[in-house]
């Protein structure tokens, strides 16, 4: 896989990509020196047919989305490894095992029928440490708004997918936020319904042998 910075990358190809990516259309459409932290801490990964993006069992900070190709979510209990599930172009992963303090759950490789796949790297730390945050709040506030929408899209699939009365309650219960926006009180709240969401998926992810539906991952 060949990496590069954002400075070091094809800037309008990158750029073409990284339009597609609602969470960076956000933040250079309301902040010019927030676009530009982002974009030099951004890490460009062109991978081929094959190569592996994260390796069940890693513990590490990144978070990836996917701009160009296709990858594939692969289980470890058969050889050859099953598929369990496709990330498409737009996509963002990798943020369960750090909302969670796990290592990764999954191996994700870069599909055959690719030619290429171009993904771009954060270091979650960035948006969640209140002490050495590069990020303004409303730049984190975006993050953690992306985070939660997904998070609780994939829960939804799973509930739908593989009905569990349980963890149906559960997710009943996570808070929405009522309080003053734009606020830490409201990036505090997204924190906490993140990590909550989370450890439903992981939870819907992990139900026993026999359940319908292919483990979702975010």
């Amino acid at each position: 896989m060949k990496h590069a910075s954002w400075q070091d990358s094809g800037h309008h190809r990158v750029e073409a990509l990284l339009a597609g990516v609602p969470f960076f259309n956000e933040v250079a459409r309301d902040d010019a020196d927030q676009r530009a932290r982002l974009l030099a801490r951004t890490e460009i990964i062109e991978a081929g047919p094959g190569d592996t993006v994260i390796r069940a069992g890693e513990v590490e900070s990144s978070l990836y989305f996917l701009l160009r190709g296709q990858l594939v979510v692969l289980g470890d209990e058969e050889a050859p490894a099953a598929v369990l599930y496709y990330v498409s172009p737009g996509e963002v992963f990798g943020t369960l095992s750090m909302l969670l303090g796990r290592a990764r759950g999954a191996t994700i490789q870069v599909a055959d029928a690719a030619r290429e796949a171009v993904l771009a790297r954060l270091d979650f730390n960035d948006f969640d440490d209140d002490r050495d945050t590069p990020y303004s709040l409303a730049t984190r506030l975006a993050f953690f708004h992306m985070l939660v929408h997904q998070i609780r899209w994939a829960v939804e699939v799973r509930r739908m997918q593989s009905p569990d009365e349980a963890l149906a309650a559960g997710l009943r219960k996570v808070p929405v936020f009522t309080g003053e926006r734009d606020s830490e009180a409201e990036l505090t709240s997204l924190r906490e319904q993140a990590r909550a969401l989370a450890d439903l998926l992981y939870r819907w992810n992990h139900l026993p042998p026999g359940t319908t539906g292919n483990a979702q991952l975010t």
